[in-house]
């Protein structure tokens, strides 16, 4: 597989990553936050630092608003900017 092939891989992997994490969020006692969102966050992490941020206007709406994407990424110190305008209009 290409490196090139693989990254592909890993963006998309990452996407999934996202969407389990807000079903897991949603799962959640009280949609609150649990041990699955724990481990779901650090492998939303690990691939993240290897092929760098998925676009917040590819991630769910309620991740962005609660500030979970933000949080994550200012964490690895990879500064994203949301565009919260564009968020409540959807």
């Amino acid at each position: 597989m290409t490196d090139v092939r693989l990254r592909d891989v890993a963006r998309e992997e990452l996407a999934f990553l996202w969407d389990d994490l807000h079903d897991a969020q949603c799962s959640a006692a009280g949609e609150r936050w649990s041990m699955a969102c724990d481990r779901l966050v650090e492998r939303i992490k690990a691939l993240t630092q290897l092929v760098g941020p998925t676009p917040w206007d590819e991630v769910q709406i309620p991740l962005l608003v609660n500030g979970v994407y933000q949080r994550i990424h200012d964490e690895l110190g990879i500064p994203v900017t949301v565009d919260m305008e564009r968020v409540a209009r959807a």
